[in-house]
């Protein structure tokens, strides 16, 4: 829930300040819902402890793996409302997968030193 809300308001946000602002609802919900996808099947939906065992590397990977085909499929449908071709959608698939393969590669960077540092904040000593 709470990746789903971040996801949701940040990529709002980035394309109110970015001046994209016909997508704004669009990225609220496409990047909202990836996010709870991933969360959901990674830490659980209302996870009961930022410190609970976290899950496998091919769990997340896989868990990425959908968002990143969620996200693709949201863009092309919300390119297709916003730009009224399907053939233009479909030609920019190819960003979404690019820019969410980015992403893949610097959270399974980033993912077990943030972990670390979570842990070591919110666990009692």
């Amino acid at each position: 829930l709470y990746g789903g809300l971040g996801a949701a308001i940040g990529s709002a946000l980035f394309d109110l300040f970015g001046g994209h602002t016909q997508y704004i609802v669009f990225s609220f919900f496409i990047k909202g819902i990836a996010g709870l996808i991933v969360g959901g099947m990674t830490a659980g939906y209302l996870p009961p402890s930022i410190t609970k065992p976290t899950a496998s590397f091919t769990r997340i990977l896989i868990a990425l793996i959908i968002g990143t085909i969620w996200t693709a499929f949201g863009y092309f449908l919300a390119w297709w409302f916003v730009l009224e071709s399907a053939a233009v959608a479909a030609s920019k698939i190819q960003y979404s997968l690019i820019t969410s393969a980015a992403g893949i590669v610097v959270a399974i960077i980033l993912t077990p030193k943030l972990q670390k540092v979570v842990r070591r904040l919110f666990t009692k000593n």
